[in-house]
């Protein structure tokens, strides 16, 4: 697990670093080792959040403090555990009165061992289940969405425009193969043509050049292309309650 601590208070820092690598060394041949990065404001840590398992917050001075820099990570798409640890600052009282009370855990300072291991054990839990984002770069915006948020791609010249559920189209600099490449892993995208793909969730009809989608959209296919349409449509509704 990677663990990122953003506290402006240096040895509040110190201590949770401490706490930590005792817990790491607890739980090494159980959940595994973690590994921590410490941040004194958010500035740097707000440059590349995505790589953390679970974010420790506390930043008290500067007009952003922690419980509004948990929410901008949440905006920009960070799904992690993000812990708020009171300190000067009543987090609590903030999360409850949210309509995002349930997107965060808290911990008051100075912060105990016992309640620690419970947190790590709840983060642990969540990890397991958190559902992953894709990362879509255009020139001059970072995007992280997850899977049915793509509902189809299309290439045009050296950009994929991918398109999402909610309007927005995302110009990303890549060949429809490359692109394609780094979502296969995903078992909704299907690579039509080499100028094309879509998000089976969000198919209606199979014609022999091509495809309609939910919201009428046609993106060209071939005839040789619907035996592995039809397959990941078959697979896709096995997999639905």
């Amino acid at each position: 697990m990677h663990i990122a601590i953003c506290d402006d208070n240096v040895a509040d820092r110190k201590q949770l670093e401490r706490l930590l690598g005792r817990e790491s060394d607890k739980r090494k041949a159980d959940t595994g080792v973690f590994y921590t990065d410490s941040f004194g404001d958010s500035n740097a840590l707000s440059k590349n959040p995505m790589p953390y398992d679970l974010f420790f917050l506390d930043i008290i001075s500067g007009s952003e403090d922690g419980f509004a820099f948990a929410l901008k990570l949440r905006s920009i798409g960070v799904t992690a555990p993000i812990v708020l640890c009171s300190s000067k600052i009543n987090y609590l009282s903030r999360i409850t009165s949210a309509e995002s009370a349930s997107e965060f855990m808290h911990l008051n300072k100075p912060i105990m061992a016992s309640e620690l291991c419970q947190v790590l054990d709840k983060a642990i839990q969540m990890q397991q289940s958190r559902v992953p984002t894709i990362e879509l770069r255009s020139e001059k915006d970072t995007y992280y969405v997850k899977e049915d948020d793509i509902v189809y791609a299309v290439s045009e010249g050296l950009h994929v425009h991918v398109f999402l559920n909610n309007g927005t189209k995302i110009p990303v600099i890549a060949s429809m193969e490359n692109f394609y490449h780094s979502v296969s892993m995903y078992s909704h995208m299907l690579m039509l043509t080499n100028k094309s793909l879509i998000n089976i969730a969000y198919l209606d009809k199979i014609l022999p050049t091509k495809v309609i989608l939910k919201d009428g959209t046609a993106i060209k296919s071939s005839p040789f292309s619907q035996k592995y349409i039809k397959s990941a449509l078959q697979e896709y509704l096995a997999e639905q309650p």
